[in-house]
């Protein structure tokens, strides 16, 4: 079946908390500048009265200098090793990855950035609105905040410090939250691209005959969809759902 809106989001939320799943507008995240492929390192300035480290606990510093890292003999010696380094940064709409039960006790939350589908092509384009590229998550259009058909790219992974998302702010930075469908079919993405996920899919050959459960199924329709494959046969999209996540029904079920 197709991913469509009224599946993946909620349409009743609460605003007292931030939720895995939940798309922030205007998260500001980093990234190297462009065509640069190692940090450029900060100094302060040769005038400066403040010393590196002073930087890094945090004194504020007028004037810096950027070197090139292979240039600078004393590089990532400082303390603890840290450097103070050159980055470009954006605000951009972000899908918090950060499982739910530890945004109150994290400094940062893991974010992905989101961008418009108009970024992939040809077949990686019907690819993606299958959730079959394993670094990319669909997030078909919703009003009025998602204005177009969008994806998280998990490759561009990145960490938010907590206080871009303060409590009071639910409501006005929130841009849709997902269904517990949709928020499981995220933990699968992230699962195949960091690891491995929990369960069969299409790639998967049975390893044994018996029975297996749809996964999509019971998170849909609270339904235990059932499909018998042979040892060696891949698995197959699910008949009633057309999900391809399966899961085997042991002998003590």
């Amino acid at each position: 079946m197709p991913i469509v809106a009224k599946d993946w989001y909620q349409t009743e939320v609460d605003f007292t908390s931030f939720y895995q799943g939940d798309i922030i507008r205007d998260v500001p995240i980093t990234f190297l500048p462009d065509k640069i492929s190692k940090w450029f390192i900060l100094r302060p300035g040769a005038n400066s009265k403040k010393h590196v480290d002073d930087v890094l606990r945090g004194e504020i510093c007028k004037w810096f200098e950027s070197s090139p890292e292979g240039l600078l003999k004393d590089v990532w010696q400082h303390g603890q090793k840290e450097e103070l380094v050159a980055a470009k940064a954006f605000r951009v709409n972000a899908i918090i990855l950060t499982q739910t039960c530890d945004l109150e006790n994290r400094g940062y939350y893991q974010v992905a950035p989101v961008y418009p589908e108009t970024k992939q092509k040809g077949s990686a384009l019907a690819a993606l609105r299958e959730n079959e590229i394993n670094h990319a998550f669909y997030l078909p259009a919703v009003a009025p905040h998602v204005e177009e058909d969008s994806y998280a790219d998990l490759s561009h992974t990145c960490v938010v410090p907590k206080a871009y998302f303060p409590k009071n702010d639910v409501m006005p930075m929130l841009s849709a939250r997902l269904t517990n469908l949709a928020r499981t079919a995220l933990q699968i993405q992230i699962a195949s691209y960091f690891g491995r996920p929990f369960g069969f899919g299409k790639r998967d050959r049975a390893s044994v005959t018996g029975e297996y459960s749809c996964v999509a199924c019971f998170f849909r329709f609270g339904e235990a969809v059932k499909a018998e494959f042979q040892a060696g046969a891949n698995f197959t999209p699910c008949a009633k759902c057309n999900g391809t996540l399966w899961i085997r029904i042991t002998d003590g079920q």
